[in-house]
């Protein structure tokens, strides 16, 4: 993950921060922390909470943990020593960090995941249960089994802890809570149509400029763009789980195996080695290419998007007119259309 998506994410974590250190009167709280994971993310947070100016939230990072090394700071340790891992640590026990988290607190708790890993994300309930706040930019959770994803939202509400997930979808676009919100106040979504992989995004509009697909996805790969296996990025996985989280925040019901996804990745791929993917890419081009020119000569570009609607989410490459919103997307930018009852003549776009 690059550092402008770290930076989204963590964003996100600061913006649950404020929502959840506030009292029933208004007035701030002091708030412990938790991080769980410390790559991209989580170093970028640490950062953020060094850097961080005096004023009216008092934030104490109590402990963070990667998958080997769990670390517990008093009072008087400042996040920066983390960074440099300059503190004493013991192996990392699951078990022992939830009792400590869920015994004897005097304060509120915030507990953030940045570690991506599906056992992390099962750990919630727990938390959970005993009033804790969960913040993550991590899919997991909310793409397991739907009944996993109805329990969280039960026992956040009936324990009154926030659960917050905001960046599992549009890195910076308020989309989960815009979603949300429209549900929440009487409105029925209807439909969203949504570029919701910035990777994606770049590489169709390099394509637009005559670049190789090979070519594309090694340049995306290069700036960081790209998870460590560009596969993970050209399966449409990524965008798939976001359009069953924005699904299931809008009230639906749905399980992942009733998506339709169109990979971009050739069978004949799936089983090489990650260094020997890149390479065999460049055999996929000149197919690319003739696509390309025939959305062209139609005046249309192609674009990777996810489309959620009657209860069906497909998501693949769509030929859409150039001068469109989607069509004129550039760079690494998300862009999502969503069509309720409210806004049925023209979709809100974020």
């Amino acid at each position: 993950m690059d550092t402008k998506d770290a930076s989204f994410h963590t964003n996100g974590a600061a913006s649950a921060v404020e929502a959840t250190a506030v009292d029933d009167d208004a007035s701030p709280r002091a708030v412990d922390l938790y991080l769980a994971g410390i790559g991209s993310v989580g170093r970028a947070l640490l950062e953020q909470l060094a850097n961080r100016p005096g004023d009216h939230l008092s934030l104490r990072l109590t402990g963070a943990c990667t998958s080997r090394r769990a670390y517990w700071l008093d009072d008087d340790t400042p996040p920066s020593a983390l960074l440099q891992r300059r503190i004493p640590y013991e192996a990392t026990d699951w078990n022992q960090i939830l009792a400590h988290l869920t015994s004897d607190r005097t304060r509120p708790l915030i507990f953030i995941d940045a570690t991506g890993h599906p056992d992390v994300a099962r750990k919630y309930p727990a938390l959970l249960q005993q009033g804790i706040h969960v913040v993550t930019p991590s899919k997991h959770a909310n793409t397991f089994e739907q009944s996993y994803f109805d329990e969280l939202h039960r026992l956040a509400h009936t324990h009154r802890a926030s659960y917050r997930y905001e960046t599992t979808v549009g890195a910076g676009l308020p989309v989960v809570q815009a979603v949300q919100d429209l549900v929440a106040t009487g409105d029925e979504v209807t439909a969203i149509q949504g570029a919701a992989s910035g990777t994606l995004t770049f590489i169709f509009s390099q394509l637009d400029d005559g670049v190789p697909f090979s070519e594309a996805v090694r340049l995306a790969a290069e700036r960081g763009y790209t998870e460590p296996d560009v596969r993970d990025d050209l399966s449409g996985e990524d965008v798939a789980r976001k359009f069953l989280i924005l699904a299931r925040s809008a009230g639906l019901r749905i399980e992942r195996g009733h998506l339709s996804v169109e990979s971009l990745v050739p069978p004949r791929l799936q089983d090489l080695d990650r260094p020997a993917v890149l390479d065999q890419l460049s055999t996929l081009d000149a197919g690319w290419q003739r696509r390309v020119e025939s959305a062209h000569r139609q005046g249309w570009v192609l674009r990777y998007v996810g489309h959620l609607e009657r209860g069906r989410i497909s998501v693949g490459v769509q030929a859409l007119p150039r001068d469109s919103a989607f069509g004129r997307l550039q760079g690494t930018d998300n862009l999502f259309a969503i069509t309720t009852d409210r806004y049925a003549d023209a979709p809100l776009l974020i």
